[in-house]
């Protein structure tokens, strides 16, 4: 008999669901804050994906940081519509971009969690396999760096599931807000909701499909493509300087698409191609119990006993899936209008495969459990032991912050006191720099720089073309002996201060880097240079420091390019 236990907060008093589910919040809640004290903890952490999409919202709160920055133009244009009002109100509420960012995890995850209960109990009406299905995905979002970015595809785990629980619920309003949401924050799984609202309209009866007939299934599919269409429309992005977008055959013809390339998506070897990265379905890997989810249609053939009380809610699985892969497809068809296939199968397919996977792990542990109910006492307690044991190695021991969290969690800074140094230069210097730690300056400095490989982003043509065309000339430059090529370069951009690797003038500094070397020509041209004469800045490296460090030294500009 179908266990008849459903989910709803108006009825968590009820004792066994209340308590499932209180449970499954402490495991959010616990590596919520534990990200959060390693965050604060330290003056210069922050995660990586920040720098290129949360810094620039540092002018909420000073408006006079970034003048004419090209970078931070472009994020902020790019971003979605919602995911700016919420920094921005934060920002009047007196909570800073880059520490609101830091917090938005923990309530994230949070609400994620929740959601990921209520589904779980709708498809499989009992409450401790939803509070297995609550960790496997809260491991699985912070064993990844999505939720911790704080970016916009943080905000898609708990909008998606929101809207797989009013969906399941046929809550019509509800429902339509949290698509709504979706568009507002990330797009692409907006499209991957409405795919799950058309394959409703199928239902399956007497063996045959047929459109369905009830009036609320089309309400709900013609208002979700409504309103997905429209705040698409209306909250369009105007690129402006920064586009057109790019088209196939530029991408084909960029190296940052190559293999090697910053954002590779072509890949030669097929498998590679249609199973990783920005061409490829991507599914998670982590944690390793998310590979249960490929037993459960095995399990469903051995009809164990507590299959029964699965609900014919679980036909949304499949739904997830043809959407996903259809929108995945559809994208590689129509590249990149859609932007990259895998913005469509990696989110989409991993709540899927957590789903999946708490339930076929609940089908296991209630069949092992019945069975130790059939051992004799002596048997019962070694079995129990040893399961026990199993059970702290799936869930307790990744609840060991050192094990569990991330890498990349947080990004520390390791250069403090270069970081003091321009953090106390005037707000509308400019920094150039081939280094890797010019990167972060914006985040721990909030100073504007010239080019970095982390804001290289080869999607829209406008904007590609003049940061490749910075670094071509900044290439060129550091590592030409002619001083009216110096001069024209530090004219030409407004550069104010120049860091230096220590090591920047060693050819093998050149050949090392994949970033350096996507410019072939000009890093060529540059290692040539540096085997007839001594770069100008090289030259110049005791008359014009203005700080030197034990890996960097950092350059006044107008004394490099100043006469001889």
């Amino acid at each position: 008999m179908a266990l008849k236990v459903s989910f709803d907060v108006h009825k968590l008093t009820t004792a066994p669901v209340a308590f499932w589910w209180g449970l499954s919040l402490v495991l959010p809640i616990y590596f919520g804050a534990v990200s959060l004290y390693r965050a604060v903890s330290h003056n210069y952490a922050v995660q990586d994906d920040v720098r290129q999409h949360v810094v620039w919202m540092q002018r909420y709160v000073d408006p006079e940081l970034f003048p004419n920055d090209w970078i931070a133009d472009y994020f902020q244009t790019i971003a979605p519509a919602g995911y700016k009002a919420l920094y921005y109100v934060a920002a009047q509420l007196g909570i800073e971009p880059l520490l609101f960012a830091k917090i938005l995890p923990l309530i994230l995850g949070t609400i994620a969690t929740a959601y990921c209960f209520g589904v779980s109990l709708q498809l499989l009406p009992v409450p401790a396999g939803a509070w297995i299905t609550s960790v496997i995905l809260i491991q699985s979002l912070w064993l990844e760096d999505d939720i911790v970015t704080a970016t916009p595809r943080a905000f898609l785990y708990p909008i998606f599931l929101a809207f797989l629980y009013y969906l399941l619920k046929r809550s019509i309003v509800p429902c339509l807000l949290a698509i709504a949401l979706q568009v507002l924050f990330y797009p692409q799984l907006a499209l991957v909701e409405v795919g799950i609202l058309t394959l409703r309209l199928l239902h399956q009866h007497q063996g045959r499909w047929q459109l369905s007939a009830a009036r609320s299934d089309w309400l709900l599919w013609g208002a979700g493509c409504g309103f997905t269409i429209a705040l698409l429309l209306l909250f369009q992005a105007d690129l402006g300087a920064f586009g057109p977008p790019v088209s196939e055959a530029q991408m084909r013809s960029m190296p940052e698409f190559a293999p090697k390339g910053r954002t590779q998506f072509f890949h030669p070897n097929p498998l590679q191609f249609w199973l990783t990265g920005n061409s490829g379905i991507s599914l998670s890997s982590d944690p390793p119990l998310i590979w249960a989810s490929f037993l459960l249609p095995v399990l469903l053939q051995y009809r164990l006993p507590l299959a029964s009380a699965i609900t014919a809610k679980i036909r949304l699985l499949p739904e997830i899936l043809l959407s996903s892969l259809g929108l995945f497809m559809l994208a590689h068809l129509l590249l990149p209008r859609l932007y990259v296939p895998s913005r469509y199968t990696q989110h989409s397919l991993r709540v899927l495969m957590v789903l999946a996977a708490g339930i076929a792990l609940t089908l296991i542990l209630d069949r092992v459990r019945r069975w130790l109910r059939s051992l004799r006492p002596r048997g019962q307690a070694g079995t129990i032991a040893c399961l026990c044991l199993l059970a702290a190695a799936a869930l307790v021991v990744p609840a060991i912050p050192a094990v569990f969290i991330s890498e990349n969690a947080q990004l520390i800074g390791g250069a403090p006191r270069l970081y003091q140094f321009f953090a106390g230069q005037p707000k509308d210097v400019l920094i150039a720099s081939l280094s890797e730690e010019v990167n972060s300056l914006p985040t721990y400095s909030q100073r504007s720089i010239l080019v970095g490989r982390e804001y290289v982003l080869p999607y829209h043509i406008g904007y590609y073309t003049q940061m490749r065309q910075r670094a071509i000339d900044l290439l060129t430059a550091q590592y030409s002996p002619d001083l009216a090529e110096v001069q024209q370069f530090v004219r030409q951009y407004g550069v104010d201060f120049w860091l230096i690797d220590r090591d920047a003038f060693d050819p093998e500094y050149i050949e090392d880097s994949d970033w350096l070397m996507q410019f072939a020509a000009t890093a060529e041209a540059a290692i040539d240079r540096l085997a007839q004469a001594p770069p100008v800045l090289q030259q110049k490296l005791k008359q014009c420091t203005a700080l030197r460090l034990k890996r960097f030294v950092v350059l006044k500009a107008d004394c490099v390019a100043g006469a001889p």
